[in-house]
């Protein structure tokens, strides 16, 4: 089919959602500025994932390479700085506000869903402007202002050498304990994985949106919707391993997709 007769095909069939469930990967947030992890030339490709993937291996990264750490810290924050919704986070917040999609489940950990305007988002993966506390768990959200300049702060003292002055840096919870990112990292569980499949065995249309589908357990969200009788929409510029279960493939970025179906949809219920 066409691309025009995708789009229209897929605003029909969401136009029609009961119940339409977002599932989204790191292509969406790409569209925002903020660099992709497994991608060729992404962050996985210019730092080691064993280093900086994991807790451990980042506090041994940090003290061992902080040279390197800092370089990887002032990318991620510039990267977040300068980040901001694009046109494929915007689109999804209308369809919320239109009352057509009842939850977003990301992959990412940029805040871009909720900055947009969605006010139902799983993120099975975390949230790197929410931190989480070392010794009672409890979490707090700061602004993208606050972790961006904590990140900045970090770097300088590596930058300095200052290894002695990075925990007072770090967020103190109301117990007095330090906080740490709320983000997943290697071999550590997803969050809400339990919500995120329920969602998906409700849901009667899901909207795949800028995700190879290669990360697990979250990649399984798709086949849960699918075994639930689902329709299976995907707007990717690229393949994914979802080809096999997709109803509608929509070959482009999600930024400039999107906002066409949105419209057609519009159309179709005016």
């Amino acid at each position: 089919m066409s691309l025009e007769k995708d789009i229209d095909t897929a605003a029909e069939i969401i136009s029609r959602a009961k119940r339409l469930v977002a599932f989204t990967g790191s292509g969406v947030s790409a569209e925002s500025g903020i660099a992709t992890f497994r991608d060729p030339g992404g962050l996985w490709d210019r730092f080691n994932p064993d280093e900086v993937g994991t807790g451990g291996g980042l506090l041994s990264f940090v003290m061992q390479k902080p040279s390197v750490a800092r370089e990887f810290l002032l990318e991620v924050a510039d990267s977040f700085d300068k980040a901001a919704p694009n046109p494929g986070h915007l689109a999804l917040a209308d369809l919320e506000k239109m009352g057509i999609l009842h939850t977003v489940i990301t992959q990412n950990v940029d805040d871009l869903h909720w900055q947009a305007g969605n006010t139902r988002v799983i993120e099975v993966h975390g949230n790197l402007m929410r931190f989480r506390c070392l010794a009672c768990y409890s979490k707090k959200k700061f602004k993208k202002e606050e972790v961006v300049s904590l990140g900045r702060n970090i770097a300088a003292s590596l930058g300095k050498g200052e290894l002695q002055g990075l925990l007072p840096i770090l967020p103190k919870c109301t117990c007095g304990s330090p906080m740490r990112p709320d983000v997943v990292m290697f071999g550590e569980a997803v969050q809400d994985l339990h919500l995120a499949m329920d969602e998906a065995s409700k849901c009667d249309v899901l909207l795949i949106l800028g995700t190879s589908g290669v990360v697990y357990p979250a990649a399984t969200v798709p086949l849960v919707a699918r075994r639930a009788n689902a329709r299976v929409i995907d707007i990717n510029p690229g393949e994914s391993a979802f080809s096999s279960i997709i109803d509608v493939q929509i070959r482009g970025n999600s930024g400039k997709s999107l906002p066409r179906v949105l419209e057609s949809i519009k159309s179709k219920l005016s």
